[in-house]
């Protein structure tokens, strides 16, 4: 078998060996294993050898180099090159899907599989394309990993067998440290396998974490069994993955008092981007924020980034939350989101904020693309260090405590990488999609179709081009075509800002539209 959970391996009757390759190498065999179609070779000569001199002959030596050490495994057929061999990926998305199911016999063996993300320790030199595709398969099954772990668990806590689920959740909690259920889990089940100094541990890794990475404190059912002498602080959100009919949503939850507000972000954006709104909402107003589909940590198949596919994810996403009447709230393009979800839903929304939102004609639509030359190449690119990337916005607010929020937010965006490197989570492709669909639809006539109240938020500071995101025509035509709308101008903040960083009246503005 090959193993390409953790470090890549050999596995047979006699025990595992390391899998020694060149890199380039070990990249051609993982396309080919884990793809079930034959790949055309020039094909696989541009996504892994672009940078050679002569890409299909660069092809032809690693493929020779590959048969001497694994003979009887490549099929080459007119021009199509296959492999066929099994691998630890295929048997541990078969048994999650029974773990899932309820029906696998031994669920701790099917975890043991997942020794570590996909390819750890890969470093490589190819095109973008052949580094996205390895970094959704490495997404897939790391969520997969997630969901198995935690089912697992805790069937495994109700059952009395608790012991069971540690090797998995400490790998959990290895791979995914900023998710908090896991730890808790962890501390659960060594405490109900009698091991308290080992849970002793678990509580203090995870403190640890908590508050000096996230900026908050942990559960208090936790902290006063464990700090009784210690000040409960606010916590963190609950942290969800969502199964829908064709994929899984992502959620971030700040509870309170329904109706909830659901955030939509904008380009390439994330959950985690509503952080100041769920910390100064909640627990007044709910605070539900969603990864759309290809962002954040939500589902990223390759195709399926129309308006129309959001729409329907978000209308499910409302039913499996059983959101009582919800107040959809969209920033930039996920403003233009929130409008056809507003629309489709009628009476089932409370309400609509259009949070400098891309809605309006299609000369607007246009001109606001330009965020596609601002977010879109920093989607493909790689920071060394989390310092790195959160250097891009550490500077814009001078405010301790909304640094803290932006801190959690930047740790929850960037993904681990086999090299060691960290990108955004979004795909650039993704982006790209969504706004060819947006510019083919009429949002203003979406407006015009929505029952519920809409409060219209303009941020009249400059952002691209010295200039507000929004003109004052573009914001009259959205107070025109709603049926009952008002109007907020956040006065001296830009497009980015009145999503991260709101000002109190803005903040306040949308807390009592969500509650009149």
């Amino acid at each position: 078998m090959l193993c390409l959970l953790g470090p890549p391996a050999l596995a047979g009757e006699g025990g595992s060996r390391p899998l020694e390759l060149r890199p380039k190498a070990l990249a051609l065999l993982t396309r080919l294993a884990l793809t079930a179609e034959p790949q055309e070779r020039a094909a696989l000569a541009e996504l892994l050898f672009a940078d050679a001199a002569n890409p299909r002959g660069s092809l032809r030596w690693h493929l020779s180099y590959l048969r001497t050490r694994m003979p009887g495994v490549f099929q080459v057929d007119r021009g199509r090159i296959s492999a066929r061999i099994p691998t630890d990926v295929d048997a541990f998305r078969s048994g999650v899907q029974q773990i899932l199911d309820g029906t696998h016999p031994d669920g701790a063996q099917t975890l043991a599989l997942y020794r570590g993300d996909l390819c750890a320790g890969l470093r490589v030199a190819a095109s973008s394309d052949f580094h996205n595709w390895l970094y959704v398969e490495e997404d897939e099954l790391r969520r997969l990993f997630r969901r198995a772990a935690l089912t697992f668990a805790r069937a495994a806590l109700a059952a009395g067998t608790a012991a069971l689920a540690i090797p998995s959740l400490e790998r959990l909690t290895t791979v995914d440290p900023y998710f908090e259920d896991a730890h808790v889990l962890l501390i659960e089940a060594t405490e109900a396998g009698g091991e308290p100094v080992r849970a002793r541990h678990a509580y203090e890794r995870y403190q640890r974490i908590v508050r000096s990475e996230l900026r908050a404190e942990p559960r208090q059912e936790l902290a006063v069994r464990y700090e009784p002498e210690r000040t409960v602080g606010r916590g963190l959100p609950l942290d969800e993955l969502v199964p829908l009919r064709d994929i899984t949503i992502h959620v971030v939850d700040w509870p309170g008092s329904e109706p909830a507000i659901l955030g939509l972000h904008g380009s390439g954006g994330h959950a985690y981007w509503f952080t100041t709104w769920g910390e100064t909402l909640a627990p007044e107003v709910r605070v539900v924020a969603v990864d759309l589909r290809g962002h954040g940590f939500s589902d990223k198949p390759p195709s399926g980034y129309t308006v129309d596919d959001h729409v329907e994810d978000i209308l499910q996403l409302i039913a499996a939350l059983a959101l009582p009447r919800p107040i959809v709230l969209g920033h930039s393009l996920g403003g233009s989101i929130a409008t056809f979800v507003a629309a489709a839903a009628g009476d089932q929304i409370g309400g609509l904020v259009l949070l400098d939102a891309v809605v309006g004609d299609p000369a607007f639509v246009e001109g606001a693309s330009v965020i596609l030359d601002v977010a879109g190449p920093t989607l493909d690119q790689r920071f060394a260090s989390f310092d790195e990337y959160h250097a891009l916005w550490a500077g814009v607010v001078d405010d301790s405590e909304w640094k803290h929020w932006l801190d959690r937010s930047d740790r929850m965006e960037l993904a681990p990488l086999p090299d060691g490197t960290y990108r955004r989570r979004a795909l650039r492709q993704a982006l790209a999609a969504e706004w060819a669909s947006v510019a083919q639809k009429d949002s203003l006539e979406a407006l015009s179709r929505v029952s519920a109240p809409v409060l219209v938020v303009h941020a009249d500071a400059p952002w691209a081009d010295d200039v507000p995101y929004l003109d004052q025509s573009t914001v009259e035509a959205q107070l025109a075509a709603a049926r009952d709308s008002r109007l907020y101008v956040a006065h001296g903040q830009n497009h980015a800002l009145v999503l991260r960083a709101p000002s109190p009246g803005l903040v306040t503005a949308v807390r009592t539209f969500a509650r009149t």
